[in-house]
């Protein structure tokens, strides 16, 4: 009897055994598969925080040997790009067609177009000459566009694929890989810009200038001279004992008086341009934009019909600098100064 009873608390004993070393079992199984998890996921860290560094190293390695993200297609450059074709843009003609030009034109030849103009404007502020949007397209003489199919090495999928990258995956610091990749990836094509540059403008000699007043003297004195021929006929023409009135004989006077003036040593323009109208030094100045210096040599006693035809005579002379702020005309039969607006206005039309 204590027989069995000895067996069956040895039976219960070995039970209880059996269920602790199950228990143990599952413990050591449950604590196995937490380190097991954790080794798990510090690994699977380690490996995408290598693959981020050996993706970065490549794209590191990539830029400082001149690629997209060194070149005219990195974000900095882009930047850089727009701003100074904006610049540009605002020192030529509204309706220019350079700017057209220059759109997908690298940072290197926009750049040189952009130092054309600065030294062209610099030129002309120490000759004391007027500068104008005009002026600024007047440098270049022509343009050449081509397109040039870029040899561009940089494959990204291959890339990320040696560094264990999933372009579609987003980094561990938030933006997708397939994102940050675009910037180091040039355009399959540019445009290339080849261009011919004007003359720079240099100020004239004495003897230059002297040369430049006697050219509008001369170029005043043909119309005179027709307004002069016109009145000699008009007197043959008259009855023995009558004259002229008194309206054609004060413009016979005037017409008189002007050719005289320009004949002077030096020549005086300010009647002739009353008469014969602003078109002449209009047109002189259009052929000759490097004269515009002298241009208060030929913009005395202008007078601009108050009408269509005088309106766009008067932005033409704006436009070519013949007038700018200050300056005062007749318009009509008053005397009107040139404001900024006036100038503004001239520029936008």
């Amino acid at each position: 009897m204590a027989f069995q009873y000895g067996g069956i608390i040895d039976g219960i004993m070995l039970a209880e055994q059996h269920n602790e070393a199950d228990e143990k079992k599952a413990l050591d199984k449950e604590q196995y598969d937490k380190e097991w998890a954790f080794a798990r996921e510090k690994f699977n860290f380690q490996v995408a925080d290598a693959a981020e560094s050996n993706m970065l190293k490549y794209l590191s390695a990539y830029k400082s040997q001149g690629g997209s993200g060194s070149g005219s297609g990195g974000v900095a450059n882009n930047a850089e790009l727009t701003n100074l074709l904006k610049t540009i843009k605002g020192e030529l003609p509204e309706k220019s067609l350079v700017p057209a030009e220059l759109v997908n034109a690298n940072l290197k030849d926009v750049k040189k177009v952009w130092a054309i103009i600065q030294a062209g404007q610099k030129n002309a502020q120490e000759a004391g000459q007027i500068w104008s949007p005009e002026l600024s397209e007047s440098l270049f003489r022509n343009f050449y566009v081509t397109t040039v199919v870029n040899n561009n090495a940089f494959d990204p999928t291959a890339i990320a694929e040696s560094a264990g990258i999933d372009l579609e995956g987003r980094s561990s610091f938030g933006p997708l890989w397939k994102d940050i990749v675009k910037q180091y990836i040039g355009p399959t094509t540019s445009t290339a810009v080849d261009f011919s540059v004007n003359t720079p403008v240099k100020p004239l000699d004495p003897a230059g200038q002297l040369q430049v007043k006697r050219l509008y003297a001369s170029l005043l004195e043909g119309p005179l001279a027709d307004m002069k021929a016109d009145f000699n006929a008009m007197l043959a023409a008259l009855p023995e004992g009558e004259t002229l009135d008194e309206v054609d004989q004060k413009r016979l006077k005037e017409v008189d008086q002007a050719l005289a003036n320009l004949k002077l040593t030096t020549p005086s323009y300010r009647i002739a341009n009353s008469i014969v109208g602003p078109q002449v030094a209009i047109e002189l100045l259009t052929m000759n934009p490097k004269v515009q210096q002298y241009r208060t040599y030929f913009n005395k006693g202008l007078v601009f019909s108050e009408d269509a035809a005088g309106n766009e005579l008067l932005i033409q002379a704006i436009r070519v600098g013949l007038l700018r702020e200050g300056d005062k005309i007749m318009l009509g039969t008053r005397l009107v100064p040139i404001t900024a607006a006036s100038v503004a206005a001239a520029q936008e039309n």
